[in-house]
């Protein structure tokens, strides 16, 4: 079993403030999970380093759940880190629908990995290249 330091999560890898995340709002494209809405956005291509942003209203319960729903989607990230295409920055924003009560790392890995997969074929592998032509990664996704 790997301990924490073997994948970190760094400060480095997340959004912190507000034009960041109008940024993947505006311009990023949406997919969506079950339980999840992300959007991501490529704009910072050159940076090299990903970064997430959650933003869990009160509306998903109260301060427990919330950040329950935080540390789990935190968790997924931080075991995913070499997945996840270079330069990109996402925000996971839950739905009403999710119970926080019900959400699990495994079930949420289920969710997110289809996701994944596909931000890695339309990253082409590079992490600055366009999406191929043959991905229809312009259009919503959703698992």
């Amino acid at each position: 079993m790997q301990g924490k330091g073997a994948l970190p999560f760094p400060r480095a890898c997340r959004l912190l403030r507000r034009p960041d995340f109008l940024i993947c709002y505006d311009s990023g494209q949406r997919y969506f999970s079950r339980h999840f809405v992300l959007f991501v956005a490529d704009e910072r291509a050159c940076s090299g380093q990903w970064r997430l942003g959650l933003a869990v209203t009160r509306k998903s319960g109260n301060a427990v759940w919330r950040n329950r729903i935080k540390r789990i989607v935190r968790e997924f990230f931080r075991l995913h880190q070499r997945s996840i295409p270079q330069g990109w920055d996402i925000v996971v924003v839950p739905k009403r629908s999710l119970d926080p009560r019900t959400l699990t790392l495994a079930g949420l890995t289920r969710e997110f990995l289809p996701l994944v997969r596909t931000w890695r074929m339309c990253a082409g592998g590079a992490p600055d290249s366009a999406p191929p032509a043959s991905v229809p990664c312009d259009a919503e996704y959703s698992v």
